[in-house]
Parts: structure tokens; sequence; C-alpha cells
């Protein structure tokens, strides 16, 4: 009985993050905690970026161009279609909620 109550505040809380960001819901709910509980850390999340963004392979982040929280700067867009690679200018800082 408490595992279904748990299920369902769970259930319940990601689906507020979702209505919060509606490309959430492209996502499984194991893949949207994985991004949920590392936010703060881009590198970690860049594998879920194909699934968010459509024609999307992945992001470079500079190390080079680190903001004082110390997370990185996107400078680079890669499409999952084709070789396009579009670069950002200014490079685009990863900092706030990931929702």
């Amino acid at each position: 009985e408490q595992l279904d109550i748990c299920k369902k505040s769970l259930a319940d809380f990601l689906d507020g993050r979702r209505r919060q960001f509606p490309r959430y819901y492209f996502v499984s709910e194991a893949d949207l905690l994985d991004i949920l509980s590392n936010g703060g850390t881009p590198e970690k999340i860049l594998s879920h970026v194909p699934k968010i963004y459509l024609s999307t392979k992945t992001l470079t982040l500079s190390d080079e161009k680190k903001l004082p929280s110390g997370r990185p700067c996107a400078t680079e867009f890669v499409s999952g279609v084709g070789s396009e690679i579009c670069t950002f200018e200014p490079a685009v800082p990863l900092e706030g909620k990931v929702e």
C-alpha cells in the first residue's frame, strides 16, 4: 500500500515537471528522473538531448568557457541528421534549473 502511495507521488511529481516543460513528455520516467537528478551537471544529461530536441545529436560543451558556478557553456549544436554543426555566438551559458 505504501509502495502505491510512493509511486503515485512520484508520478504526480514527474507530471508536474512535464507540465512545466512539455518536451519532457517525449522521455521515459527513468530518463526524466536521470535528467532531473543530474540537472546540475550538464555533461551527465547530454545522452538525453536527442530524446528531447528533434534532430539533435548533442551539444558541444566548452571546458574553457566556464561560468563562476563551474558549469560549462554550450558552444555548438550537432545535428542528428547529416553532418551539420551550428556554432553558438556567443556561447550559451548552461545555468539555472534543468526544468
